[in-house]
């Protein structure tokens, strides 16, 4: 799944770890995101992540709508 998930966990200037921590989703699952090695993601787990990253969920996953 193309996403720009770690552009903007480092401009926020999170680690990893620290992202896993305040989203409660795990590093594992974070860096499978981060690195395209999944299809899909849960909706929920999408919203944590646009709002503790303050962007839009569409420009995080690369949606167009």
């Amino acid at each position: 799944m193309d996403n720009k998930l770690w552009y903007y966990r480092n401009k926020k200037g999170l680690t990893l770890q620290e992202l896993s921590r305040l989203s409660g989703i795990s590093v594992a699952a974070l860096n499978k995101i981060e690195n395209g090695n999944t299809k899909d993601i849960l909706l929920n787990n999408a919203i944590t992540l646009s709002h503790i990253l303050n962007v839009d969920i569409y420009e995080l996953f690369c949606i167009k709508h």
